[in-house]
């Protein structure tokens, strides 16, 4: 009974748009990187920004209708996305493929290998989905008087 009252539509909806996303953009870099052969920096550019695109048009249109967003609040967004996109890809990737991979053999340029590059982004997006809620406290916090 208690758990009903705790998760109510706008929760479920919430959950399932975050979900979604999450795999349709993941599979769509994955794709673009390992299929349409596209740069190992600019298919995760892709994943973030349609990500961030999905959801913030479904946060407007979908879960919350009605709510104005202000130009502030956009920059702020926007700002969130490009502090996760450097904290999981620049410095969480890195420490990421130390740890996983340390078993494994680089090629001579200092590159992982396709297959290894793979387990290495979807571990740094995995931390970058915990680390989203955790700035985005951060960031409340800091602007409360």
């Amino acid at each position: 009974m208690k758990l009903k009252k705790m998760i109510d539509k706008t929760l479920a909806l919430y959950l399932l748009v975050g979900v979604l996303n999450f795999i349709v953009c993941t599979g769509i870099m994955f794709l673009l990187y390992n299929v349409a052969d596209v740069s190992k920096h600019f298919a995760p550019i892709v994943n973030y920004g349609l990500g961030s695109i999905i959801w913030y048009l479904s946060c407007n249109y979908l879960l919350f209708p009605g709510h104005k967003t202000t130009s502030k609040q956009l920059l702020c967004f926007v700002l969130d996305i490009v502090v996760c996109y450097l904290l999981s890809y620049y410095l969480i990737g890195p420490y990421v493929s130390r740890l996983l991979l340390r078993s494994h053999s680089v090629t001579r340029h200092g590159e992982y290998p396709r297959q290894l590059r793979n387990v290495r982004w979807f571990a740094q997006l995995c931390a970058a989905e915990l680390f989203w809620p955790a700035l985005l406290r951060l960031q409340r916090s800091l602007r409360r008087p």
